[in-house]
């Protein structure tokens, strides 16, 4: 059986069991300070001393006799502790607090063992005996609750959280962004061991602006369209509109021109039309020279395209029949 298992049952067993002798316990219905309370009560037969730590200040502990029967988890609720070795150190530091004990005048310092005034051990155990049989030393944090003298544990400070800081600004200007606040692990800081702060160290809730503008923005260029000429110079075009994307609420429209204008050159190289046909032969005798002619205006050429390459006139021989001789006197 483990220390923890083993102190839980003693304790469980303190409370349930019931009391022949009537305990003496403090009894202050509405108190800031359990130290201040001087009052005290006979308690009935079946009856414990309980102290019970209120949320929100003002007298915020109760303390009195309760029946046996209620100091259980079941009757306490889920966050009750029966017995101060069973408590975590988490359910110490919670707001509220529910613990039963069964000796005279135990209540003073239940839901307290978090800062204790002073470094004793338990009177309800025996140290040094619970150290041979289960090292009760090893387990720092449950040691520190029982025995925190003889395991020389009077150093150790457990960390406790800072208040938090304020709530800074929202992260953006406009749409959905973000709170933010920190708080830090100094209330006081944990020291010689002593357990770190659970729980988170920063805080993040939503902060919705108005909604952001969305600015207008251009399209790609459509294609070059053809040229306005088919040769010489011309001009051309491309388009683009403001639908990338298409403005909202107070967004910008696009700036600059929806239509671009281009210089465009179109050559055109001139060819040759067809050839006209031969001319008459010159003479009608001996050797003549007839021609034909071609015109380089298939296409004209443009400005700037080239002329046909080539001849314009072609030549080829007639009438090679020799001329009759003439005979003189």
């Amino acid at each position: 059986m483990t220390f923890i298992a083993f102190a839980s049952f003693v304790l469980l067993a303190a409370c349930i069991f019931v009391i022949t002798d009537a305990l003496e316990c403090y009894n202050c219905p509405s108190i800031s300070n359990t130290h201040d309370c001087n009052t005290t009560a006979v308690c009935a037969v079946g009856q414990s001393c309980f102290l019970k730590t209120f949320e929100n200040g003002g007298g915020s502990f109760s303390l009195g006799c309760i029946s046996n029967e209620k100091c259980t988890s079941t009757h306490i609720g889920s966050s009750a502790i029966i017995g101060r070795s069973t408590l975590t150190k988490e359910t110490r530091d919670s707001p509220t607090c529910h613990e039963c004990c069964s000796r005279n005048l135990c209540n003073a310092d239940l839901c307290q063992h978090q800062l204790p005034s002073d470094c004793i051990d338990d009177p309800n155990f025996d140290c040094a005996r619970m150290n041979s049989v289960l090292n009760i030393c090893q387990s720092t944090q449950q040691a520190k609750l029982v025995c925190p003298n003889f395991c020389g544990l009077c150093n150790i400070v457990d960390g406790h959280w800072a208040d938090w800081s304020v709530w800074s600004g929202c992260d953006v200007t406009c749409g959905n962004g973000e709170h933010s606040r920190d708080r830090t692990c100094t209330n006081p800081a944990p020291a010689h061991g002593g357990q770190d702060c659970t729980g988170l160290n920063a805080d993040r809730k939503t902060c919705n602006n108005n909604p952001c503008p969305l600015h207008r923005g251009w399209s790609f260029w459509s294609s070059w369209g053809s040229c306005s000429v088919t040769c010489d110079v011309g001009m051309m075009r491309r388009d683009r509109s403001c639908s990338n994307p298409y403005p909202g609420i107070h967004g910008n429209p696009c700036f600059g021109d929806a239509r671009d204008d281009a210089i465009c050159k179109e050559m055109a190289n001139g060819g040759w039309s067809d050839w006209e046909s031969w001319s008459a032969c010159p003479v009608t005798c001996d050797v003549g020279l007839r021609s034909r002619q071609r015109f380089c205006n298939n296409p004209f050429p443009s400005m700037l395209g080239q002329y046909c390459q080539g001849k314009s006139d072609d030549y080829t021989v007639c009438n090679t029949k020799p001329c009759k001789s003439r005979v003189t006197f």
